[in-house]
């Protein structure tokens, strides 16, 4: 089952036409991401980077727009990763509104050495987390 993430788009997300501006998908796809790393491996990016030194920066990104974001509901994304590599990870983040899908992306992530920003596999341990939650890619 994904991770449910909860974002609150605000006035301040939105353009012109009273949508969310298109470039704050991406961030809140990765704002998501770095929520299941939170809920799953006891902290995101940061103490991944700083504490445990790895880090898991992206290599592709790839979005599909459905329907618009706008304020008037809460936007869920689910998260997963669909792919397990030997040195990357792949994510499935799909946001909805109101039940209504607005975004489905596929993100992939290179596992390093962070400190010297060197490609490496991931530690077992995290290879062993992301394994428990692999879902398969969506068709």
């Amino acid at each position: 089952m994904p991770y449910s993430h909860e974002i609150r788009v605000t006035w301040g997300d939105c353009d012109p036409a009273k949508i969310a501006y298109t470039a704050r998908i991406p961030a809140w796809a990765l704002d998501a991401i770095n929520g299941w790393w939170e809920h799953h491996f006891g902290g995101g990016w940061f103490q991944m980077e700083m504490d445990h030194n790895f880090g898991t920066p992206f290599v592709h990104m790839s979005l599909d727009f459905r329907h618009p974001i706008t304020p008037r509901h809460r936007l869920i994304c689910d998260v997963a990763p669909t792919r397990l590599g030997e040195t990357s990870v792949a994510w499935r983040v799909i946001g909805r509104q109101d039940g209504v899908v607005c975004f489905e992306g596929s993100f992939v992530c290179v596992f390093t050495i962070a400190d010297q920003f060197r490609k490496a596999p991931p530690p077992e341990a995290v290879r062993a987390l992301v394994l428990k939650h692999l879902e398969p890619p969506a068709e």
